[in-house]
């Protein structure tokens, strides 16, 4: 489930916001009021995105804010203002972020307003790491970002993934990894044959499968739904008896 932190000082407004984005399934990390507070949550648990007011308690405001995630934290963010006017838009525009809401706002300003900084964020995110990679390419493994740590992983440590809108969950025997990528994002880069897409929200490592049902099939004690044309082929190409 994706995670968002809400910085806004007017508590009517912050709780609107926070109903809002819970009724479209995200959950709410918590409500901060001003830069320090929000300072705090972030540096013990980070959000998947920040959705944040410009004018807020305190002496420092949210685009002081911004500038310390993009810095520290690189994180999408999205600005929430009724203000407008030129000079507070080029303040903003400085700071580059993934989306600006405009008060008062409508749910499906929200959404979109959420679904796209999260879109465009996994795209700036995955452009910069095939840009910073080129010519690097490693057979057997993937390296995922956990906040300022890139993580091998290897290919044959990987059990499935599942989709979650722009995000992915990844499944290790042992672990898993949220993942800022979509499912076919992460299907391009597992070019390796022994991943295959059996459902629409599904990718499995074939090395791990256990065993095939006409409606599921199994990864460790793991049922995961498979299409019926992506069940036809798979009983094509194994091995029966």
């Amino acid at each position: 489930m994706i995670r968002i932190l809400i910085v806004e000082d007017e508590l009517i407004i912050a709780n609107d916001l926070k109903d809002i984005l819970e009724s479209m399934d995200y959950e709410v990390l918590g409500i901060a009021k001003s830069y320090d507070v929000a300072k705090r949550i972030l540096e013990s648990e980070i959000p998947d995105i920040v959705l944040l007011d410009i004018q807020i308690e305190g002496s420092r405001d949210g685009i002081e804010l911004a500038q310390l995630i993009k810095q520290k934290f690189q994180i999408p963010f999205v600005f929430i203002s009724s203000h407008t006017d030129k000079a507070t838009l080029e303040r903003a525009k400085d700071c580059q972020p993934n989306g600006f809401l405009v008060k008062p706002f409508e749910d499906d300003d929200v959404r979109v307003a959420v679904e796209l900084a999260l879109s465009n964020f996994s795209k700036e995110q995955n452009a910069g790491l095939d840009e910073d990679h080129a010519g690097f390419v490693m057979n057997d493994s993937l390296f995922i970002r956990q906040k300022n740590l890139s993580v091998k992983v290897k290919y044959d440590e990987i059990m499935y993934a599942s989709a979650d809108a722009n995000y992915c969950t990844l499944y290790l025997s042992d672990k898993k990894y949220v993942l800022r990528s979509t499912l076919k994002e992460l299907e391009q880069k597992l070019s390796d044959r022994r991943f295959f897409r059996s459902h629409k929200s599904f990718l499995i490592n074939l090395n791990n499968l256990t065993a095939v049902h006409s409606e599921y099939l199994c990864i460790g004690d793991e049922e995961l739904p498979i299409g019926r044309e992506q069940q036809s082929w798979l009983m094509k190409q194994i091995n029966k008896i």
